[in-house]
């Protein structure tokens, strides 16, 4: 959900979890977010805000770094990118469940807010340290 429902018409949705995998891996998880909320909502004429709530997981021994690798986001309305954002997150802490937060306001006519359908995530590198 948004932080302020008042602001404008919002369509919302969760995402399980999402992972980065140490290289050739499909079973190790470095680091990740889990129970995404997203959320787009038309704050002003011709613009969304769109909004990302999740728990960072710092997954056994290692923390996450967003400096260099942002997670991506997408929001289309079928095949058609309505824009998009980049989230350099603060570190993921090892050992944590940490809540974070993310928002960002991007130029969208009015009239195609109606036809949005869906908040991607793209596939992108992350990178991790040792906790120390």
């Amino acid at each position: 959900m948004p932080k302020d429902t008042k602001l404008g018409p919002c369509v919302h949705g969760k995402i399980g979890a999402f992972y980065f995998y140490a290289d050739g891996s499909t079973d190790d998880p470095a680091f990740g977010f889990c129970d995404i909320e997203l959320s787009v909502q038309r704050v002003a004429e011709d613009t969304m805000r769109l909004e990302l709530y999740c728990i960072a997981d710092g997954y056994q021994s290692a923390r996450g770094v967003g400096a260099r690798h942002p997670l991506k986001l997408a929001v289309l309305a079928g095949e058609t990118v309505l824009g998009t954002a980049s989230w350099h997150f603060p570190d993921v802490i090892c050992g944590h469940a940490d809540p974070m937060h993310f928002a960002a306001d991007i130029r969208l006519d009015d009239g195609l807010f109606a036809k949005l359908d869906r908040v991607e995530l793209s596939r992108t590198s992350g990178e991790s340290e040792p906790c120390g």
